[in-house]
């Protein structure tokens, strides 16, 4: 089965001497699925065998994400919400962000009931600067790559770094 055809990102984090590719970066020889299952090391057998014992190699995908801080110009009667709106790379704030997102809609067209376009400017006007504080939770992630990334994400949670 194919996947549909996408748009050019605005950005995209690809780990350097990756190659793009349409569909995802192809594990060649199963190089991926030893690296990665060299990870989990002296982990139960149950558990790498999910990796090392599947029918199909790793398929490794982009991150695709836009710019923190796009911004475009609002269409009348058309709100944007989660990553519609603001298309991050993984954080583990996008459910929430979404969420958040709608709960701010709502209260921005219960505060404005006969005028929608109000409700909406207002409620764009605060989704902006958010997305710029929810997108920069995560960009320590993705710096993270290479040899020692574990380490690193450890160092970055008990040093306290935001």
């Amino acid at each position: 089965m194919g996947y549909p055809p996408q748009a050019e990102p605005a950005a995209q984090i690809v780990p350097p001497g990756r190659h793009r590719r349409r569909g995802g970066l192809r594990d060649e020889g199963g190089a991926a699925a030893a690296r990665i299952a060299q990870e989990f090391d002296g982990w139960a057998p149950e558990l790498t065998a999910l990796i090392t014992d599947a029918d199909l190699p790793p398929l490794l995908r982009p991150i695709f994400a836009l710019p923190l801080g796009h911004k475009w110009d609002r269409v009348p009667g058309v709100p944007l919400l989660g990553d519609a709106a603001h298309l991050l790379a993984p954080n583990g704030e996008g459910a929430n962000s979404a969420m958040y997102d709608g709960a701010e809609l709502g209260k921005a067209i219960a505060a404005h009931p006969d005028g929608i376009e109000a409700a909406l400017n207002q409620y764009e006007e605060a989704m902006f600067p958010r997305s710029v504080e929810f997108g920069s939770i995560g960009t320590e992630l993705h710096e993270l790559d290479g040899e020692g990334v574990a380490e690193g994400l450890i160092d970055m949670y008990t040093n306290n770094h935001t």
